[in-house]
């Protein structure tokens, strides 16, 4: 079963200011969690420690049992870290892939054709970077796909594509995605990620970092629409009234509201 495991991790890009301190997690296969939180909360810095490409000061990651820190060919074949800022070098396409996939043994041509033609993207681009930041994405996008990696990192993988392409992008996901994955997405788009994930994380700069299935987060609450505050744990104004997070009302089972769970969090301390 694949899992990954973070014990006490701490991390800061300068020794006297930690971008995040004594996290734990643990992430299972089947599972997407969607990574939330204000800038500079941490949420680049974790998807690069889980990737291997920084190096926790103190604490441990295990991706199957074995330390990430270690950077293992068979730990990184199995990891891929789509970045919001990815770059192409000045490469045709079927030249990339053909050097970027020999590393990774699960790559899947069915899917990546598969991708490419539900983007409509065309084969023989002879440039890769000259393509448009959402062009840059569907294929960065794609590849991550198609590599079958075991864990499939994301950050703001939507970046630069217009709304037919969020949708398939959503799509593609279900699609492709398989039951021994683990698949962690961190954006600032809420409403490009709620309908897929099984779990949430969300990281705060002077709280403890809050980790729930949306089942656990759906027992505990309920979410809706009321004309006042009274009984409510969280609210905001809206046409109608408020916008609610209230203690679960028994045999009502209501859609978490990502967005209004995020600001709660964010806005009482922690706490809801």
């Amino acid at each position: 079963m694949t899992m990954v495991e973070l014990r006490s991790v701490s991390f800061g890009y300068q020794s006297d200011r930690m971008v995040l301190d004594n996290l734990s997690l643990r992430l299972e296969e089947g599972r997407w969690y969607g990574l939330l939180g204000m800038n500079g909360s941490g949420k680049t810095t974790l998807l690069k420690l889980m990737a291997g490409k920084l190096f926790a000061q103190s604490g441990e990651i295990d991706a199957d049992g074995r330390s990430v820190r270690k950077r293992e060919v068979e730990t990184l074949r199995n990891v891929f870290m789509l970045p919001a800022d990815f770059t192409f070098p000045d490469m045709r396409l079927d030249q990339f892939l053909s050097v970027y996939t020999g590393f990774y043994p699960g790559f899947r041509e069915d899917v990546w054709n598969d991708c490419l033609a539900d983007f409509g993207l065309q084969r023989d681009i002879k440039n890769l970077n000259k393509l448009s930041l959402g062009e840059k994405h569907k294929i960065a996008f794609s590849i991550a796909l198609s590599l079958g990696t075991k864990m499939i990192l994301m950050d703001e993988a939507t970046n630069g594509m217009d709304i037919p392409a969020r949708k398939m992008f959503r799509k593609l996901l279900m699609k492709h995605v398989r039951e021994d994955q683990i698949v962690v997405l961190s954006t600032h788009v809420v409403q490009d990620i709620e309908n897929l994930l099984t779990d949430v994380i969300v990281l705060r700069k002077d709280a403890p970092v809050y980790a729930a299935s949306l089942e656990e987060i759906s027992n505990c609450y309920s979410f809706g629409i009321q004309s006042d505050e009274e009984g409510a744990l969280y609210a905001e104004p809206c046409a109608e009234g408020y916008h609610v997070i209230t203690p679960k009302r028994e045999e009502i089972d209501t859609e978490v509201s990502l967005e209004l769970l995020f600001n709660a969090l964010m806005k009482k301390g922690g706490k809801i």
